[in-house]
């Protein structure tokens, strides 16, 4: 039993900290996708938010035949198809003022570095919902073939195929759009995952219906890894995969 499960299960059990534990380990990532879901710091403070509340209130239905991770990742987007459907767009913070792990000495390479990523982030956005969703859960978070497709509810083959073509759309995108940059070939997720002084909500979920603080979020990627509103009634991803994955 691997220990996001253990941990589901302790919290089922009566252990209060385990699920304090439990958000420690996924909120950084979740904070992180949603921001690029969004586009904005606070409309992914809200999804962040709500996805953990239906997490909290649907662990019971998490039986583990996916990963956890896929489940929340699964929980927060459905919520922000259906806030989408209903909400006029709005837009894209593509600058934000984010903190990061990676101190650039050189203020020559943070400003390549910073206009990269707000190149990325812009040709991201003007890519379909379906291409944009497939980069953002298998490159930028790092699931596997089998998790994305226990997301998105497909089999790994059309993940694989739909990747490909998102990529192909996204190269063509930058070069079409941005200034003359090195585009590389993957985009990789943060290895950190969730342990890090930044990008962690201090909002906990909990019954208290208390305010909810701002929340720190982390950048897009670091250097050369670089690519190439309450919803109590929100769907959660059903705990199968179509893909056969865990």
């Amino acid at each position: 039993m691997n220990a996001d499960r253990k941990l589901v299960r302790d919290y089922l059990h009566g252990s209060a900290a385990a699920f304090d534990r439990l958000f420690d380990r996924r909120d950084r990532s979740l904070q992180r996708f949603a921001y690029h879901l969004t586009g904005h710091r606070a409309d992914a403070e809200d999804l962040c938010q709500s996805a953990w509340l239906q997490a909290l209130r649907s662990l019971s239905t998490y039986l583990g035949h996916s990963s956890f991770r896929a489940w929340l990742h699964g929980i927060a987007l459905n919520i922000h198809k259906d806030q989408r459907r209903t909400t006029r767009p709005r837009t894209v913070d593509l600058d934000p003022e984010q903190p990061s792990d990676a101190v650039e000495s050189d203020p020559q390479r943070a400003a390549e570095r910073a206009e990269t990523s707000r190149a990325l982030r812009a040709a991201l956005r003007r890519l379909s919902p379906e291409a944009h969703e497939v980069i953002l859960l298998v490159k930028i978070q790092g699931l596997t073939y089998d998790e994305a497709g226990s997301v998105l509810g497909c089999p790994t083959g059309t993940i694989k195929s739909r990747l490909h073509y998102a990529m192909a759309d996204l190269r063509a995108t930058l070069t079409a759009t941005s200034s003359p940059m090195e585009v590389h070939r993957e985009v990789q997720p943060d290895p950190r995952e969730s342990h890090g002084p930044h990008g962690r909500s201090t909002w906990r979920p909990d019954s208290t219906g208390g305010p909810r603080p701002s929340l720190t979020l982390p950048g897009l990627s670091h250097g050369k890894e670089i690519l190439a509103r309450p919803v109590p009634t929100a769907r959660c991803p059903a705990d199968t995969s179509a893909c056969g994955g865990s």
